[in-house]
């Protein structure tokens, strides 16, 4: 049986955390694991939540950080168990799930288990359009991260603190649970998350800290640097692409220069490639792929590849020059000879 840390964000959760404690207590004690529960307040206090949890013999903490997350990055912190179990302490999530998600960790063997509003059994009570939204963010989120969970914008949640701990969180607001699965993900890709289903109650008391139009414009900038991080190779490749195609205007200037002042057309591809490659190494090694280390080595390395580049495009305008319209072949040959660079600079010249 492995220990838990209960987390409870809190924020004015006076009056709910007295219903709240309780009832984990209770259902925690029926597991007969060694557990803690934590509660996390505001870097300010606003009530009476500290008096509240001395009375219930938990661990009081003031967030370290600012936002959502801050608490979040606070709670796991101080987290000392083997399994870290977060839950909103406004009433929505109810405790009498908590058995049932240990059991599914337990037993199915999984890194992450969520108490989830969208599989079968599961219900929410939040308004239509507050569920329109969150299936929503939830298909675009689980698509372009490739996660395979229904409900992954809910943070009752069951983790392995150890894989939390190595976690450098950047988010800010409620963004971060998305964060937190993804770099779980790429930490571990053979990830395996499990849900439970529940109903997301109303909360009991108070009312909800979410600001519309702040949480939208969030989830809408981190799904893009989320998806970037994902697909590390694509955010490379397009810099790359911006990059090469800068290289391409110089390139493409000095031939055009060149061959208008009657140098023979291969000689005056050699000399817009040179200056090309000379601009865009530099850019990609301090900018791009930001590897300024055995920066000779890389030199070689890209120069090479350079060359290569440079001799399929010089055969290609020898053997095609009278085929196609100059200016029209040359631009085919620099998008070829471009992402066969990219491919193979990635392999070899930036590698890690």
């Amino acid at each position: 049986m492995k220990s838990v840390t209960v987390g409870l964000l809190a924020y004015h959760e006076e009056e709910n955390l007295k219903v709240l404690l309780p009832k984990i207590i209770s259902n925690m004690d029926s597991l007969g694991v060694d557990y803690e529960i934590e509660v996390i307040d505001t870097q300010e206090p606003t009530d009476n939540t500290e008096i509240v949890c001395q009375n219930f013999g938990v661990k009081y903490i003031n967030q370290e950080t600012p936002g959502f997350a801050g608490a979040q990055k606070t709670a796991i912190k101080y987290a000392e168990k083997e399994l870290f179990l977060i839950m909103d302490c406004d009433g929505s999530h109810n405790p009498q799930y908590i058995p049932e998600i240990y059991k599914k960790y337990i037993e199915d063997d999984c890194d992450v288990v969520i108490g989830s509003r969208y599989v079968k059994g599961g219900k929410t009570f939040d308004s239509p359009t507050s569920i329109i939204m969150s299936k929503t963010l939830n298909l675009a989120y689980r698509v372009c991260l490739g996660i395979k969970a229904k409900d992954i914008s809910t943070d009752f949640r069951l983790y392995d603190t150890k894989q939390l701990k190595q976690l450098e969180l950047e988010c800010v607001n409620y963004d971060v649970l998305e964060e937190i699965l993804l770099k779980l993900k790429l930490n571990k890709s053979n990830l395996k998350i499990g849900e439970v289903p529940i109903v997301f109650e109303k909360r009991m008391f108070g009312e909800s800290k979410r600001q519309l139009i702040p949480f939208i414009c969030s989830y809408i900038k981190t799904l893009f640097r989320l998806t970037a991080m994902r697909f590390k190779w694509l955010k490379h490749f397009v810099i790359y692409g911006l990059i090469g195609l800068l290289g391409a205007v110089i390139d493409y200037s000095i031939f055009s220069i060149s061959v208008g002042q009657n140098i023979q057309s291969e000689i005056a591809n050699v000399m817009g490639a040179c200056c090309g490659f000379a601009f865009t190494f530099l850019m990609n090694s301090f900018f791009n792929f930001k590897k300024s280390d055995k920066l000779f080595k890389r030199f070689l390395s890209y120069g090479s590849i350079c060359l290569f580049g440079m001799l399929i495009s010089t055969a290609g305008i020898y053997l095609l020059k009278n085929s196609l319209n100059i200016y029209l072949l040359k631009g085919i040959l620099l998008v070829f000879v471009s992402i066969v660079q990219f491919v193979l600079n990635k392999m070899i010249t930036y590698r890690n």
